[in-house]
């Protein structure tokens, strides 16, 4: 694991998108997934590696070499999450399809949870896809829980997104060995 630079921007947004059409498919319509463009996603995520906002990180996962997955995370993105300064959001983590089941997403997830906590939060939300059961699991089995909290996104190509909240805290567990400097 390693913080992102704006070199991997391409990288990221190739594993966004692969990730997105493996893990949607049957959740998000057909036609939305195949129109999932790279270079429009990689201009995004250039953009925000330039920008650099206050308390954000990114973070690649690696395997010989190549970006594997990745995790961003920051302040919270609604409004109404925000009176709280010391609650941090996990806004992304997307493997590329290959690697999933390997314990790459654990590690990433561990590095994601120190990277919250080296931007001074004690306390991370999360918002995810309320039909992807996967992802769900996922963060349950990494001690997430439901705050009861749903909201109405928007994605690519104006789709509506049901999303649920979730919710832990950074102090149960102490820094392991994928901690970033």
């Amino acid at each position: 694991m390693r913080d992102a630079t704006r070199d991997d921007a391409h990288a990221i947004a190739t594993v966004l998108v692969r990730s997105w059409r493996a893990a949607y498919r049957g959740l998000l319509p057909d036609e939305v997934l195949a129109a999932l463009s790279i270079s429009e996603r990689e201009q995004f995520w250039s953009d925000l590696l330039a920008a650099r906002p206050p308390r954000t990180r990114m973070l690649v996962a690696t395997s010989a070499g190549d970006v594997v997955g990745f995790a961003a995370l920051g302040p919270p993105l609604v409004e109404a999450d925000r009176v709280d300064p010391s609650l941090g959001d996990l806004y992304a983590l997307y493997l590329a399809p290959d690697v999933w089941h390997c314990g790459i997403g654990s590690q990433l997830h561990a590095a994601a949870l120190d990277g919250l906590r080296s931007c001074g939060f004690t306390h991370a939300g999360l918002w995810v896809l309320d039909s992807n059961e996967r992802a769900l699991c996922f963060y349950r089995s990494h001690g997430w829980t439901d705050t009861g909290r749903s909201q109405l996104d928007r994605g690519p190509g104006g789709v509506e997104l049901h999303e649920r909240r979730l919710h832990r805290d950074l102090g149960e567990f102490t820094l392991g060995p994928t901690a970033l400097p």
